[in-house]
C-alpha cells in the first residue's frame, strides 16, 4: 500500500486482549466481552474469527465497523469435560494492513 492509503485505511484496537474468568465449576459455560474499536479513517472488516477449540463460542455483533465506531465481540467458554488450568486463544482476522491477526486470550482454573 501507499503511505497515502495506508493513512486512510482501517485500524483495529481491543480494549484489551486477554481475559481470566478465575475458579468456574466443571460444566459451567462463561462469557466475556471484548470491545473492537475502529480507530483508522476506513471501515474496519472483520474477515474471520477462529476459536482455538470447540469449547470456546464467539459471537460478533457486526462485522463492519465504520471509522471511529466499536463493536463487542462475545467470547463464550464452556468447561464440560475440563480440569485444571485451561488457556484457550481467539483469533480474530480483518483488513487492517499493519495488525490483520489479532490474538484475544482466556483462561480459568477449572475446580
Amino acid at each position: 500500500l501507499t503511505p497515502a492509503e495506508l493513512a486512510n485505511a482501517p485500524v483495529a484496537e481491543f480494549n484489551t486482549l486477554s481475559y481470566d474468568f478465575g475458579d468456574i465449576q466443571q460444566g459451567v459455560k462463561k462469557e466475556c466481552v471484548f470491545e473492537l474499536a475502529n480507530k483508522g479513517k476506513r471501515d474496519l472488516i472483520i474477515r474471520n474469527i477462529r476459536p482455538s477449540c470447540g469449547c470456546t463460542a464467539v459471537n460478533p455483533e457486526k462485522s463492519i465497523i465504520p471509522s471511529g465506531d466499536k463493536a463487542p465481540i462475545k467470547v463464550e467458554f464452556d468447561s464440560a469435560g475440563k480440569k485444571g488450568r485451561q488457556s484457550k486463544t481467539v483469533t480474530v482476522i480483518t483488513n487492517d494492513p499493519k495488525n490483520p491477526t489479532l490474538t484475544l486470550r482466556i483462561a480459568s482454573n477449572i475446580l
